[in-house]
């Protein structure tokens, strides 16, 4: 989106969704760390002014209810750490949170430490998190940024070099696909963000394909960083625009848990997804019970590449690793794919002893739209 030029502006619905996406995986993310250490922490490094025309919350102020209701139930401290390069912003996020530390008991305000620095964001957040040895310890940092190739790759590789930092990132990839090939300057910038020159490869692209060529280079560089499992959320802003949020994580309860929340995301908010496996590029819509014929496909490709099938275990964990979908959400598809004769289960009843393998003869007949299409 392009950068506002009041202190606080509208809302737009992909905010709203990312705002609930943040707070749903952050619910899940503080209790299962504090359960677990004496002190995690959370930093932002786009973290704006804290509150929109509306009255609606930024993600600083979601960011600090989800923690003070947490510390309710563990005596523990989470520290906070918000950079804001504009100084308008910055005043008004300031009283944003000081206003709603006064919602809270005098002990979890002191056990939420909130430290908000102006300026540009790198180096300083980097500084800061060594300074205070949150490198060390759990760590999510949100790099919300306008959409522009913002943020360094020597800032990612630093964050991933710590196995207990997730980072959840803003990528515009039009920026670069609409400017940087005639614009020495803007290639530069999207060399330090990727770093490495081989992003450039999507200026020989076909116009179709440069958007998500960006996007898996992108996800790319974040596993170089050593971020080991991705995942993206693609939206679009109030120009049109294709955003990807993409999160990144060496742990894959972590991941499960992003899938959890990114499963829960209000449908009102006009976000879907869209499994880069799925050879038919199905839009996913969220409702309670999504559609899986992307993941029978997938799945049934899966299984195919094996003599002797898979096994549910595998079949979840393939799910979990490389997909947009839930291990949760294998069974059902296991038991579909079963129904239209393309695959056998030994034993029929499908739990973690089942393995499940091609069958032998394939369907004669079409499966019905209701079942999707698998071929």
């Amino acid at each position: 989106m392009a950068v506002p030029k009041e202190a606080v502006w509208d809302r737009d619905p992909h905010t709203a969704a990312k705002h609930d996406l943040l707070k749903r995986y952050l619910e899940a993310w503080a209790p299962i760390l504090l359960s677990r250490h004496d002190v995690i922490s959370y930093a932002e490094g786009f973290a704006g002014a804290g509150v929109y025309k509306q009255g609606e919350p930024g993600s600083p102020v979601i960011a600090y209810d989800v923690f003070a209701d947490a510390l309710q139930r563990f005596p523990k401290r989470i520290r906070v750490i918000l950079m804001e390069e504009d100084p308008r912003r910055v005043q008004e996020l300031q009283r944003q949170m000081a206003r709603v530390r006064t919602r809270r008991t005098e002990d979890i305000a002191n056990r939420l430490a909130v430290d908000i620095r102006h300026g540009d964001f790198h180096p300083a957040l980097l500084h800061k998190l060594r300074g205070i040895g949150a490198l060390g310890k759990p760590l999510f940092v949100l790099l919300d940024s306008f959409g522009g190739p913002d943020i360094p790759y020597s800032l990612l590789h630093e964050l991933g070099s710590q196995p207990s930092t997730e980072v959840m990132v803003t990528f515009a990839p039009s920026f670069l696909t609409r400017f940087a090939e005639k614009h020495d300057g803007h290639r530069q910038l999207g060399d330090a963000a990727f770093g490495n020159q081989e992003w450039q490869a999507v200026f020989q692209q076909p116009s179709s394909h440069k958007l998500t060529f960006l996007r898996e280079q992108y996800r790319g560089t974040l596993r170089q960083a050593g971020f080991t499992h991705t995942l993206y959320f693609e939206m679009v802003d109030e120009g049109n625009r294709k955003l990807y949020l993409i999160f990144g994580t060496r742990h894959e309860l972590g991941l499960e848990k992003m899938k959890d929340a990114m499963w829960k995301v209000d449908p009102s908010y006009g976000v879907r997804y869209r499994d880069p496996r799925d050879t038919q590029q199905q839009m996913l819509e969220l409702v309670f019970e999504p559609d899986t014929a992307p993941l029978r496909r997938i799945l049934r490709d899966y299984i195919s590449e094996a003599p002797d099938g898979r096994t549910i275990p595998e079949l979840k964990r393939y799910t979990l690793l490389e997909t947009v979908f839930r291990p949760a959400q294998v069974i059902e598809a296991v038991r579909q794919l079963r129904e239209t004769g393309a695959v056998t289960t030994d034993p029929r009843a499908i739990n973690t002893n089942t393995r499940v393998r091609l069958a032998v003869t394939p369907p004669t007949s079409r499966p019905s739209a209701e079942q999707g299409a698998l071929w």
